[in-house]
């Protein structure tokens, strides 16, 4: 089902004062690995990605 206008601009504003975008450029192939990996953890892409920047984060936070 559609959203309304309303709707739609509501998730626009929320969207707008709660997320930022963290915009990054890989190659074609580097891309599409990642893509495929994601596939294969059954995550999504966005999931994958923000999972092992946190994995990292965490692991330097555990070795300080």
């Amino acid at each position: 089902m559609a959203l309304s206008e309303t709707q739609r601009k509501a998730n626009d504003k929320y969207i707008k004062e709660h997320y930022q975008r963290l915009p990054v450029s890989y190659s074609r192939d580097f891309c599409e690995s990642v893509r495929e990996a994601a596939k294969e953890e059954g995550e999504t892409l966005a999931s994958y990605v923000k999972n092992a920047i946190l994995m990292r984060m965490n692991a330097k936070k555990a070795g300080e």
